[in-house]
């Protein structure tokens, strides 16, 4: 048999070393939440390339290894060496969009009986709610600010505001913070974390933190609707345990956009980097143009983009079935955390199990102590000895 005071060590040792990876956990997730490279202040403006040297696209956010792209066309790429500032990339494929979640059938049932019901006994409509936030607010536009940055707050506070303007007007409630968490360094997505913890007590629909990038004008001028207009990136960070909704949720807006107003959005960057986005699962980052576009350029088509979140989470006026929901991924930053406590609660019951059921000589031991455990119990509760099948109650358990 099995030495008990070995297993009762072997118990302590698992949960000495849940408790290492709970805190390897917690140091993790910290660091990937606040990881950020500094776009746009060194002027270096990163290429990835497919294996032809053909340009896929450009950006002042730094490209790693890894990283993932898809393009207007939706071809899916995938970044497997970066030379200095020049990312080579591999087609993968062509994909199809992801769709918006369809609506759940408690959901769906709940609106069938509201709808049966007379007008006066139906609850009031969920209200629609979006955060919008600026995590980089000094941000500017040479043409309409006069400056690429401006302490305390830029251009693309203004460019925040044209789309509240715009979901407003379409009767979603927009929580908006015109905070500009500057400086514009790697502690700027630290700060408007504390933005988006506020944000979320009202639980919005969707979070959306806009950018405007730092490359040359023509990167982001794309002819929409028979104009030219600056274009739209999504990007989607890949340190977060959101990050497959976070990607779904980028993709069904495209798709939105794509049907609606094609050439809108440029693409979906999968970058390294968490960008606030574990804290929702619809959450997304946008670059409206560039530094060197037009702000009234980029207002006018955070307007056309208002429209496209509108579809993609509520639903067209025509009657198109909205969105269900946000999944239900755990969030906040201590959703990852949680899920390590979790596991490491379970090691240590599947532990206690063994070590139960070493001392006690066997399984059916095991149950007879469980069960004479419980039959104690329940005479403590109740002032006497509970009865056994068989048994008249008239005397003490083993006397």
């Amino acid at each position: 048999m099995i030495n008990r005071l070995f297993v009762l060590r072997l118990c302590l040792a698992l949960l000495l070393v849940g408790g290492l990876i709970l805190t390897a956990a917690v140091k993790n997730n910290a660091e990937a939440v606040f990881e950020d490279f500094v776009d746009g202040l060194s002027g270096e403006v990163y290429t990835m390339v497919d294996a032809d040297g053909r340009v896929i696209m450009r950006t002042a956010r730094r490209i790693f290894e890894g990283d993932e792209y898809i393009d207007r066309n939706n071809n899916y790429y995938r970044v497997r060496s970066v030379n200095g500032t020049t990312a080579e990339a591999e087609l993968i494929k062509k994909i199809t969009l992801a769709e918006p979640q369809p609506e759940s059938l408690p959901a769906r049932l709940e609106r069938l009986l509201q709808q049966s019901l007379p007008v006066q006994q139906r609850k009031e409509a969920k209200s629609k709610k979006v955060a919008i936030y600026n995590s980089h607010g000094a941000e500017s536009y040479l043409k309409g600010d006069g400056t690429e940055s401006k302490d305390p707050g830029g251009g693309i506070i203004d460019v925040a505001a044209e789309l509240q303007k715009a979901l407003e007007a379409k009767g979603i409630k927009v929580i908006r913070s015109r905070e500009p968490h500057t400086p514009h360094d790697a502690g700027a997505y630290q700060r408007s974390r504390r933005t988006v913890e506020e944000a979320l007590k009202e639980n919005p629909d969707a979070l959306i933190d806009v950018h405007r990038d730092a490359v040359p004008e023509e990167e982001y001028l794309e002819e929409v609707k028979g104009k030219e207009r600056v274009q739209i990136q999504l990007v989607v960070g890949r340190q977060n345990q959101n990050m497959a909704n976070n990607r779904q949720f980028a993709e069904g807006l495209k798709k939105k956009a794509d049907e609606k107003y094609p050439g809108l959005v440029k693409g979906i960057f999968m970058a390294r980097g968490n960008y606030n986005q574990d804290m929702s699962p619809r959450a997304v980052l946008i670059e409206v143009g560039s530094h060197t576009n037009e702000k009234g350029q980029a207002e006018e088509s955070v307007n056309f983009f208002s429209e496209v979140v509108n579809d993609y989470l509520y639903g067209t006026a025509e009657g198109e079935q909205a969105a269900s929901p946000a999944p239900t991924t755990s969030r906040g930053p201590g959703g990852t955390a949680l899920r390590a406590v979790m596991w490491i609660v379970l090691g240590l019951v599947a532990a206690v199990g063994i070590y139960l059921l070493i001392s006690t000589g066997g399984w059916e031991q095991l149950k007879g102590r469980v069960k004479s455990f419980r039959r104690r119990e329940l005479s403590d509760l109740f002032g006497g000895r509970g009865k056994e099948d068989g048994e008249d109650g008239g005397g003490d358990e083993g006397s």
